[in-house]
């Protein structure tokens, strides 16, 4: 059993494949591979005796028993739904996806423009024992954040413990101890599916939408460039949402609403307090890890389209910050010069907090110009379609919100 690369697409080849032999590799198809031990069946008349330590006239010291079993295998995890981001200039706009024939995205059309399931693979740190030897060592473990299968014996180096993909073919026993609450492959996919747009004129799609928003729940860190982004695709017309109208149809307004309680955050391990064995300088979540650089570049995968003011080679939680905001400030401007209509809504951010404050502008400058109401410091200049809400203020805020879009002249 081995994999070839041909072509750029990667391939099951050899022999214990199955039926998936030549099949593709794939990252859907890692998370079919990987399997548990469900059934742990111990064959009857299989005890054997194995001699751990030996006296001067060779016999036994000290022994210990061990067993055959027949294992049952099911499935470890499945896909969760989440995506990376796509690599700069996808990431700030709505081209399509082109993979070309079969949709692989590999070796065909252009692999950027994909949308690419997230895996977060297993960092540096062992769960299980490997043996039936009672004295067998402990596990080891290196503190990182997300570490969740046993590291290939053959891996001696950090990386090479975060890179081996062999270790997900090797199945995970059934007393395996329990993971960590959210760790495993589907690590900071944590959000509910997107909604697609729903007519609420009717009453189930007004359901749909209030079970939607009851669902949604905080939780890691902020994105909010990349929640944009998914906002600007579902009202645009093309795929990977195709619900919305065309975009040259006369009298259809798309308007995308921002509402965020948070500056836009990308972590270093440190600043979790775990340790980052493989040296990936961050967590992994929408950008991957920022170490090594993108498709074999040294440039992270976040500070691809940047200016100088953003140092590539910064791994520190500002810096992450400041490159997130760049890129939002990129895909602000892109969607409006698309005619996309901005609004955006800061929730209980302080003016008196520098980052906070730093995170309101930015809304603000986000925001597309009212097409009726003035600015009421300058009454030369239309007002902004942002609003600093707090808690109690944020449901007059939204009314505010219909009001300005029941302004909104259908051109017949």
């Amino acid at each position: 059993k081995y994999a070839q690369q041909t072509n750029g697409i990667w391939y099951k080849r050899g022999t214990g494949w199955g039926t998936d032999e030549g099949q593709m590799l794939t990252r859907f198809s890692l998370y079919r591979d990987m399997k548990v031990v469900t059934n742990h069946e111990r064959v009857v008349n299989s005890k054997r005796v194995v001699c751990d330590e030996y006296n001067p006239n060779n016999t036994c010291k000290r022994d210990h028993d061990e067993y055959d079993y027949i294992d049952t295998y099911g499935p470890f995890a499945s896909w969760q739904g989440c995506v990376e981001a796509r690599p700069y200039p996808y990431n700030v706009n709505d081209a399509a996806p082109s993979g070309g024939s079969a949709n692989t995205g590999i070796g065909v059309g252009d692999p950027a423009t994909m949308f690419v399931p997230m895996f977060a693979p297993d960092e540096p740190g062992n769960h299980w024992r490997l043996t039936q030897d009672p004295d067998e060592a402990a596990p080891t473990t290196y503190g990182a954040i997300n570490s969740w299968w046993n590291d290939d014996p053959t891996s001696s180096t950090g990386q090479s413990r975060l890179r081996n993909m062999s270790k997900y073919f090797q199945p995970r026993p059934i007393n395996a101890p329990a993971l960590a609450a959210g760790n495993g492959p589907n690590y900071s996919c944590s959000t509910n599916p997107i909604t697609p747009l729903t007519d609420v004129s009717v009453t189930t799609g007004l359901t749909a939408i209030k079970a939607a928003i009851d669902l949604m729940k905080p939780d890691g860190g902020t994105n909010v460039p990349e929640g944009m982004a998914w906002g600007w695709r579902v009202v645009s017309s093309g795929e990977p949402f195709t619900q919305g109208r065309p975009e040259t149809e006369r009298g259809n307004d798309k308007v995308v609403i921002v509402l965020t309680d948070g500056a836009n955050t990308y972590y270093t391990p440190s600043s979790l307090s775990h340790s980052d064995p493989a040296d990936s300088k961050s967590t992994y979540a929408s950008f991957g890890y920022l170490n090594p650089g993108y498709n074999g570049t040294s440039v992270g995968r976040l500070f691809m389209g940047t200016s100088s003011a953003i140092g590539q080679f910064d791994y520190s939680n500002g810096n992450y910050t400041n490159a997130l905001n760049e890129q939002m400030a990129t895909l602000c401007n892109n969607a409006k010069a698309a005619n996309i209509m901005v609004m955006t809504v800061a929730l209980d951010l302080s003016t008196t907090k520098t980052a906070d404050q730093q995170a309101i502008e930015a809304l603000r400058s986000c925001s597309s110009n009212s097409r009726f109401r003035k600015d009421p410091t300058d009454a030369s200049k239309p007002a902004k379609l942002f609003w600093n809400a707090t808690g109690a203020s944020l449901s007059n805020d939204f009314k505010e919100i219909g009001n300005e879009l029941s302004n909104l002249r259908i051109v017949g």
